[in-house]
């Protein structure tokens, strides 16, 4: 929980509008906002790069999943 408050801090600190709520067992990591989309709807390795630079930060132990991305017409990624 600590390193999801300190990420939802710096992702929101670049404009992303992130939060984090837990469901049961599972974490969400919420970007209500992208302030990159027109790059990454050009260039889509950075929404994958950026999956990775998550499960670095949370531990390799942590799985790590998009369920809702912006660029594919979701209201925000998750």
């Amino acid at each position: 929980e600590e390193k999801l408050d300190a990420l939802a801090k710096l992702r929101s600190d670049d404009g992303y509008m992130a939060e984090w709520h837990r469901d049961g067992a599972t974490f969400r990591f919420l970007e209500n906002h992208c302030p990159i989309c027109a790059a990454a709807r050009v260039c889509q390795r950075i929404c994958r790069d950026e999956l990775e630079v998550f499960r670095a930060a949370l531990g390799r132990d942590v799985r790590v999943e998009r369920t809702e991305h912006i660029i594919a017409g979701a209201r925000r990624c998750a």
